[in-house]
């Protein structure tokens, strides 16, 4: 489950950072001090949706549907969060 979740935030991190690194860092830097699920999950929706749907990035991004599927609290909320964090960082820090 995780592993899936980290290669979902990668993919997405790459797709983001062809269009823009700056993007990429600006949704990092909105979800990674959430502490709480729902306040996390509703900042990468947020983050995503108006990637998605805003005219002047129009990228092709998406939430996970595991994320809605699990009730997220204690240690499963912190490794989904490490796993979505871990993603998009590696996506920003690999070079191509």
């Amino acid at each position: 489950m995780y592993d899936t979740l980290y290669s979902w935030a990668f993919s997405i991190g790459m797709n983001i950072k062809k269009k823009d690194e700056e993007l990429l860092r600006k949704l990092i830097f909105e979800i990674r001090a959430e502490e709480t699920p729902g306040r996390f999950l509703e900042k990468l929706a947020n983050q995503i949706t108006d990637y998605r749907t805003n005219r002047n990035i129009n990228l092709d991004v998406s939430m996970h549907g595991l994320l809605f599927e699990q009730n997220w609290f204690a240690d499963k909320f912190y490794y989904m969060k490490s796993s979505v964090l871990g993603g998009l960082l590696g996506a920003l820090s690999l070079r191509e």
